[in-house]
């Protein structure tokens, strides 16, 4: 088996809905059965920067390509952040996250907004004002390209349904996102939602960017401050400037969408008008969830074509393969292709994203008419279902990356270029509103990452990365969830002769996240408390503990929470009887937290927050284990036997990404995670272990540039 490593299960803070009263008016009878194929939901553009606790907010016209029912007083609706995520767009290993070292990918956590959602109600619409029914929980933002990152958000009408039954051989999708609307399914059940058709966003999220013929950069070229060089991380594109005329276009994600998107669901290409991402849309740093694009290995004649990174959502989308060499070098030679998009480190029951799009390959020897062969892939959209219960046999949600076209054919002839990456898989949520059995058990879910095109046409030009596994959050469990990653793309090696089965320096994207649930989600509105229609209280995204000087430093950091009170930071020298240490109140404007613990004597200590609301209820954190009489930088790993989960002490001379493997008795990867390091000693959980068969494994991780293991007991 090969998994991986899922995220803690999250408690919800009650187990029963109040009234549904304030969601409006809701059907107590009946049952909608959807026969034939189609779009149920309608989607809105959001404009302006409604913020939070506002009853109004204006949007732009009805999409066509999504049902034709307008909005309407008493109407169920989301209002999703889609972009915003701000990154750094300087031309080194730190695009993306900022991280000196790092892999050139990703984004920062100021000023992060993408992902937030909400339920609400409309109370009245004028125009195209909306009033809700209350106040909204988080603030909604739209920027257009040049202050910043993108940001945009749109509003999804949700049809009310008392019984909802989806035909077998039926399928349910959404309009492709288009950069204001679209790659979304929404649908509500008050009773039982039966699934024996299909509910697909397959490669409906975040586009691939396009293919485009080029003959080589000219004079003039620049990156910003000097020529054009085979290791530009970003670069403007030929829309900012005419003798750029090499490499390939960055895809789609959180933090932007490029001038040249290719929609994998119908291969079309939109051209639109200047750069989308800050210092330009092309190079090989991956900005946000996207796929890098490539840089080619001969900026002057853009001969030595690389592959596109893949997209990324639960896990890292992987590298594009190196470029030709001229026919006496190696894969060594020119290893630049576009780097993977980051996973969306945030995704929870209430933030969750779309799956990045690819990046470009590189070509030169192709046309205008067959140049979308070059093209990144379209990310997974998002699915989210939500009911009394769930029932029915053999449906299946789907929201997988799609897979990049490629070169395809015999060896040698007509376009001999590179290919692009893999869209990342989506996003599924599945949740039921109250405790009765979920009935999932019935129905499949899908959110796998896209495969990387093939190089094929001639041996040895860049093959696309492979897009990143998705994310599926349900409240049980589905007959099967799978979350694995896209797989990179091939070519020949020395002639065209040869199969195609070479990734040539191109990755694999990583696999993606489960999260079960152990209860339904409780629901919470700014105005109202306890409702249908808002979002989760607080949730807790990260918690870790490092050694400094003698004293144990606590950092965490959470979401927007909603009628919350505060933190007590709790100790214990033996994991059960605990002591608090100090209560801190939670402020609005601070989602990060940091508590110092000096003066403890004991060889081993327990740390665990307890989350407090305003109404009196309480949950509580993992607990982390901390030895402290380590002097050495081995890996440990306790307690040992471990059952559920493991507690990881590390150190690191500098801030670096590190990737961990579990390996089973005979060698074989049976799990793997992506984990931030900081300088010095570094304290994590690698959790969920109950899924393991009892034995010996070893976990792996290279740190420092050294590879280190340690050998782990599992014991149920």
């Amino acid at each position: 088996m090969h998994m991986k490593f899922m995220l803690s299960a999250i408690a919800a803070l009650c187990l029963s809905l109040t009234s549904n009263a304030q969601c409006g008016t809701e059907p107590t009878s009946g049952t909608t059965t959807i026969s034939a194929n189609g779009i149920l939901n309608s989607y809105y553009p959001g404009t302006g920067n409604p913020v939070s606790g506002a009853t109004t907010l204006t949007v732009g016209a009805i999409d066509s390509r999504g049902s034709a029912t307008a909005l309407a007083a008493n109407d169920l609706v989301m209002i999703m952040q889609m972009q915003g995520a701000d990154f750094n767009s300087t031309n080194g290993d730190t695009y993306g996250d900022g991280v000196s070292g790092g892999f050139g990918q990703g984004y920062l956590t100021t000023n992060l907004v993408a992902g937030r959602y909400e339920y609400g109600t409309v109370a009245s619409i004028s125009g195209s004002v909306l009033t809700l029914q209350s106040g909204l929980v988080n603030s909604y933002f739209t920027r257009a390209f040049a202050s910043g990152a993108i940001q945009s958000y749109q509003v999804i009408r949700i049809p009310r349904n008392f019984n909802f039954t989806l035909n077998a051989s039926v399928t349910v999708t959404a309009p492709f996102w288009n950069g204001a609307t679209g790659g979304v399914v929404v649908l509500d059940a008050v009773n039982t939602m039966t699934l024996n058709g299909t509910i697909n966003v397959n490669g409906l999220g975040f586009r691939g960017g396009a293919g485009q013929q080029k003959n080589g950069a000219t004079t003039g070229n620049s990156n910003g401050s000097t020529a054009i060089a085979n290791t530009d991380f970003r670069f403007p594109s030929l829309a900012s400037n005419s003798a750029n005329a090499t490499g390939g276009t960055k895809g789609e994600g959180i933090s932007g969408t490029p001038n040249l998107v290719f929609a994998s669901i119908n291969n079309s290409t939109t051209i639109l008008t200047g750069e989308g991402y800050l210092n330009g849309n092309v190079g090989r740093g991956a900005p946000g969830n996207a796929g890098g694009g490539s840089t080619d290995g001969q900026p002057g004649a853009n001969g030595y074509n690389t592959g596109g990174g893949g997209g990324g959502n639960g896990g890292a989308g992987g590298i594009g393969g190196s470029g030709w060499h001229g026919g006496s070098g190696t894969v060594s030679s020119f290893p630049y292709g576009g780097h993977g998009g980051a996973a969306f480190a945030q995704r929870q029951i209430n933030r969750v994203v779309m799956g990045g799009g690819g990046g470009a390959g590189t070509g030169n020897n192709g046309t205008t008419t067959n140049e979308f062969n070059l093209s990144g892939a379209s990310g997974g959209g998002i699915i989210l279902v939500r009911a009394g219960s769930f029932a029915g046999t053999g449906g299946s949600l789907q929201a997988n990356g799609a897979a990049a076209i490629g070169l395809i054919g015999t060896g040698g002839a007509g376009q001999t270029d590179a290919a692009g990456g893999g869209g990342g898989g989506g996003t599924i949520i599945a949740v039921t509103r109250t405790s009765v059995a979920n009935g999932l058990g019935g129905i499949s879910a899908s959110a796998v990452g896209g495969r990387g095109g093939d190089a094929q046409l001639y041996y040895e030009h860049g093959p696309g990365g492979g897009g990143g596994g998705g994310v599926i959050i349900a409240t049980g469990t589905f007959s099967s969830s799978v979350i694995t990653a896209g797989t990179s793309g091939l070519t020949r090696l020395t002639n065209n002769t040869n199969p195609v089965s070479s990734p040539y320096g191109a990755a694999n994207g990583s696999d993606g996240i489960l999260i079960t649930m152990m209860n339904p989600p409780v629901f919470m509105n700014a105005t109202f408390g306890n409702s249908a229609c808002g979002v989760l209280p607080i949730q807790l995204q990260t918690f870790s503990a490092a050694q400094s000087s003698g004293s144990t430093v606590l950092d965490w950091s959470v979401d927007r929470a909603v009628n919350f009170a505060g933190f007590e930071v709790q100790f214990s020298t033996n994991g059960t009887d605990f002591v608090p240490l100090s209560q801190i109140s939670f402020s609005e404007s601070q989602l990060k937290y940091q508590y110092t613990h000096s003066g403890s004597t004991a060889s081993v200590n327990y740390y665990r927050l307890k989350l407090n609301d305003k109404d009196g209820s309480f949950s509580y954190s993992k607990t982390l284990v901390v030895r402290t009489n380590s002097t050495t930088k081995e890996l440990l790993l306790y307690p040992q036997p471990a059952r559920g989960f493991t507690t990881v002490q590390v150190s690191a001379l500098s801030r670096q990404q590190i990737n961990i493997q579990l390996l089973s008795a005979n060698g074989s990867k049976v799990a793997e995670k992506q984990v931030q390091l900081v300088s010095g000693s570094n304290i994590f959980l690698i959790d969920n272990l109950e899924r393991l068969s009892s034995g010996i494994y070893t976990v792996r991780m290279r740190i420092d540039g050294k590879v280190q293991t340690a050998k782990l007991l599992i014991n149920k």
